[in-house]
């Protein structure tokens, strides 16, 4: 693809073309092969990781569950599915890396909403699918062209540390999900609900928290409301081990609430830290065939109807793709989700460009971060 094959080399006895470890589309890290002999990890080491994971598996005991969390079984209440009428919107995001160059990487960044009425889908909309340059030295304007443009926030967007220079990409995708949300909101009219996939309460990341006031205040004013869904979440309790909060709150209510989507509060609780973000959050399991509780986050004026709400939600999270888990994210996530094969071409794509613009293919190569290059050799 990038000119004719290299000269061979010698090492002994043994000749070799590099050409053998770099095919032409192997050497932009195009596709990635399997390779034909995967080790296996010992079994004893296996039997040890279970026998440490059989103690956050294990059921839970009520009584101590009460005494540690404050989470009475009685506190769960039964949802009740019901139709109010109104669209419902979902908005979700994705981050892939496309170049990375060790101290500067380029990433494709996607977000957008999706919109139902009832059953039916009414629209996708892609807010962002744009390429962005990871630099430690040069990223602020690319936040305030957002934060001043679309929030009127002046403050400008600096990272504290080494760490979360190193998740300046995260930062950003998580940027444009807001940006998406607030596309959302002033579509929706009076009644609407808006979900979100993530979480509102940032107790580590404070930095999109004038955003968030933004938006909330946007949806009171046009009677919208909002909710955020996690499909993961690192609440925890109990002493001598962190176990999974949720996970332990989905045993608990399945027991309270037999056969019935339920849902719980957790603010206030001993188990939660609370964050002065405006708003309450709840445990939820949405379908009784569910595999899982999920944290959702509301505002304050969404939390004062949650019951109502999450019956709506309930009402649309039976889909058999995603049983438990609202079809709206389900869909705006295989919506907004950049597959490995996009990826790959936008890989390629940028590789031409290079050239044309003068670039050999050793220079392009010799720029890549070497966990590229040795993830692309197949093994021989």
């Amino acid at each position: 693809m990038w000119g004719g094959r290299r000269r061979g080399w010698q090492d002994g006895n043994l000749r070799q073309d590099p050409g053998d470890y770099f095919p032409s589309t192997l050497k932009i890290g195009i596709y990635i092969d399997l390779q034909s002999h995967s080790q296996m990890i010992e079994r004893e080491k296996l039997a040890e990781a279970a026998r440490a994971l059989k103690e956050y598996l294990a059921p839970v005991d009520p009584d101590e569950f009460e005494v540690e969390t404050g989470i009475r079984s009685s506190d769960f209440r039964e949802i009740v599915p019901r139709d109010s009428g109104g669209r419902i919107f979902a908005i979700d995001g994705s981050n892939v890396v496309v170049f990375d160059l060790g101290a500067v990487s380029l990433h494709r960044i996607r977000a957008g909403y999706v919109v139902y009425r009832g059953t039916g889908w009414e629209k996708t909309a892609v807010t962002c699918d744009d390429l962005f340059v990871a630099d430690r030295e040069d990223y602020s304007q690319h936040f305030k062209r957002y934060r001043k443009g679309i929030f009127d926030i002046e403050e400008p967007f600096e990272l504290q540390s080494k760490e979360e220079l190193d998740r300046m990409a995260t930062f950003y995708r998580d940027l444009q999900e807001h940006v998406a949300l607030f596309e959302a909101v002033l579509e929706a009219e009076a009644g609407d609900v808006v979900l979100y996939d993530g979480g509102f309460s940032l107790w580590r990341e404070p930095y999109h928290r004038e955003v968030f006031d933004r938006i909330f205040e946007r949806a009171g004013e046009r009677g919208v409301d909002l909710l955020a869904i996690s499909k993961s979440s690192q609440l925890s309790w109990g002493r001598g081990i962190a176990r999974p909060l949720l996970r332990s709150v989905d045993r608990v209510g399945c027991a309270a609430v037999p056969g019935s989507p339920w849902l719980v509060r957790l603010s206030g609780q001993r188990a939660m830290r609370e964050e002065p973000w405006g708003g309450e959050t709840f445990a939820a399991r949405l379908h009784p065939a569910s595999t899982h509780a999920f944290r959702v986050d509301a505002p304050g004026r969404t939390a004062g109807s949650i019951d109502e709400i999450l019956g709506r939600i309930a009402l649309y999270s039976r889909s058999s793709e995603s049983p438990g888990y609202p079809h709206v994210l389900f869909r705006a996530h295989q919506e907004m989700k950049i597959p490995i094969q996009e990826r790959d071409f936008t890989r390629l794509s940028l590789f031409e460009e290079l050239r044309g613009l003068g670039f050999s293919e050793g220079e392009v190569r010799g720029a890549l971060d070497y966990h590229e290059i040795l993830d692309s050799i197949k093994r021989r």
